[in-house]
């Protein structure tokens, strides 16, 4: 791959970002009728010891790209997060994440002229160092229902928790009825008392059906670590359901789904397109 012509290398670059990091921002952003917020989510596996590297290589290369995608309306914004509490023989540790606004983008080719953005950068070095830097170990798009977000001036927030819910077949109705019904007014409350910084609940779109070890994520939003474990359970479910019994409540919730897993994500770099 030597002596690119100028249209070689913007498909050199439409390619790349397809298989590398056309990957939520804000995961917390809220979702407007008729028009949902859809996530691209890619999955990265990181030598230990590369740590530095592949961040390295994310900032400097692909993060102009994302510049250039924001200012020419492709995406809303991109996060970079490093996934904390990992070890040599977890599936991915780090996690980029691309917001989009409307799904007809998700279709289009991606077009970025990268001699516009970097016309010094060696496309055959960019494309070595980021294939050694990472295995992409795979892709999730996914579909924001609902959240409540806590409007911290367009601040991004540092750390997700992020909680993978496992759904029966035929059961999907009955959970997000739940999660919006019992959950969400309780997250509310913490938002209001400033133990949260948002919430959200999200659908995974491709790949999904019965074999997939989750079908939904919610995430929780955390302004800094020690804002983790703050909140009060009890005295939220009494402001936001009253006399309810609340074992009738979280019986219901686990008839519901199964949480798989949680995950703590640290948030490393952000590009975001700014408020109008």
């Amino acid at each position: 791959m030597t002596n690119f012509t100028n249209l070689t290398k913007k498909m050199f670059v439409t390619v790349m970002l397809l298989v590398t990091v056309v990957a939520v921002a804000p995961l917390k952003t809220l979702a407007q009728e008729n028009h949902p917020t859809f996530a691209v989510v890619d999955f990265m596996k990181v030598n230990q010891g590369d740590e530095d590297k592949y961040v390295q290589v994310e900032e400097n290369y692909w993060k102009p790209i994302h510049q250039e995608r924001i200012k020419d309306g492709e995406i809303v914004a991109w996060e970079l997060y490093k996934v904390r509490y990992t070890g040599t023989d977890d599936e991915y540790n780090f996690v980029t994440v691309t917001l989009f606004d409307d799904p007809a983008k998700l279709e289009h080719p991606l077009q970025v002229d990268w001699e516009k953005i970097k016309p010094e950068a060696d496309l055959d070095k960019m494309f070595a160092e980021t294939m050694a830097s990472r295995q992409l170990v795979k892709k999730i798009l996914f579909m924001q229902l609902d959240g409540v977000d806590a409007g911290e001036n367009g601040q991004p927030v540092k750390y997700l928790q992020v909680n993978f819910m496992k759904v029966k077949p035929g059961g999907e109705s009955a959970y997000v009825a739940n999660e919006q019904k019992v959950w969400k007014p309780v997250h509310q409350e913490f938002v209001k008392n400033g133990t949260r910084a948002g919430w959200s609940i999200w659908q995974t779109l491709y790949p999904n059906g019965a074999g997939e070890p989750y079908q939904y994520v919610t995430v929780d939003d955390y302004n800094s670590f020690a804002q983790l474990g703050q909140a009060d359970f009890q005295a939220a479910f009494k402001k936001a359901h009253g006399d309810e019994d609340v074992s009738e409540l979280l019986k219901e919730t686990d008839q519901a789904r199964t949480l798989e897993k949680s995950e703590l994500w640290e948030l490393l770099d952000i590009v975001v397109k700014p408020k109008e």
